[in-house]
């Protein structure tokens, strides 16, 4: 049995948004108020020429609501990259992805 706690989302956001920030683009948490689209995801960015949301949980176990999913949903539909992460790790994999995309269309095209 594993009694290790997992760490707190507030924590793992903060994480992630600091390796984010130093991998560069454009990032920042929301925060829910009555003035804030509801559902949406956790962070939100820009990485070339990228929409880019990341809805945090605080393991792998972690499941949106209903309402985040959907968000979720909402932007990958209109062409951004949103999902659900709970790692450092999973972000910057994402964006090695789109590094990886952005190299071979460049190189396509030449």
């Amino acid at each position: 049995m594993n009694t290790k706690k997992s760490p707190l989302e507030s924590s793992v956001k903060k994480r992630i948004l600091k390796a984010l920030n130093k991998r560069g683009g454009f990032w920042y948490k929301t925060h829910g108020s009555p003035m804030v689209k509801k559902g949406l995801p956790d962070i939100i960015g820009c990485y070339r020429a990228r929409f880019i949301a990341f809805e945090v949980k605080r393991d792998e176990e972690g499941k949106p609501t209903k309402l985040q999913a959907y968000r979720i949903s909402e932007i990958t539909r209109t062409g951004g990259v949103a999902r659900v992460i709970s790692s450092v790790e999973e972000a910057l994999r994402i964006l090695d992805r789109i590094d990886e995309l952005q190299e071979a269309r460049a190189r396509d095209r030449n």
